[in-house]
């Protein structure tokens, strides 16, 4: 019986680095008002879970496949999102019409995941 041996890996493998195996990607946003003149954040849970509310708009305008707002008042929500219709320049435009803020969108390099509540689905 002959034998192979593989000489050739998948090439996308090495630990401490952020992959993609379909065709999404992960964006830190972080939502900021100018109408101070101090380029501060938002604190996102002044109107946490209202109909019409901030974090709602947000979530109806990009789509994304998972997100999480930070409970905290740095303003930062991170998305998992289709990169077929998203760029970090599209999503940086479409939130600063959302909240009229200098607000930026990052590609994601890493992503945390630790125990606690578990996903919430919309079914939930």
């Amino acid at each position: 019986m002959a034998t192979f041996t593989r000489v050739n890996g998948a090439g996308f493998t090495s630990v401490g680095t952020l992959y993609s195996t379909s065709q999404i990607d992960a964006y830190k946003l972080t939502i900021r008002s100018t109408s101070d003149g101090n380029n501060t954040a938002v604190d996102l849970r002044s109107d946490d879970g209202e109909v019409e509310g901030g974090v709602e708009q947000l979530m109806r305008e990009i789509s994304p496949l998972m997100y999480y707002a930070d409970d905290a008042d740095t303003g930062v929500v991170h998305v998992i999102v289709d990169n077929h219709a998203n760029t970090a320049a599209s999503l940086t435009s479409r939130i600063g019409q959302i909240f009229g803020t200098d607000s930026i969108a990052e590609l994601g390099g890493q992503i945390a995941v630790t125990a606690g509540t578990p996903v919430q689905t919309g079914d939930s």
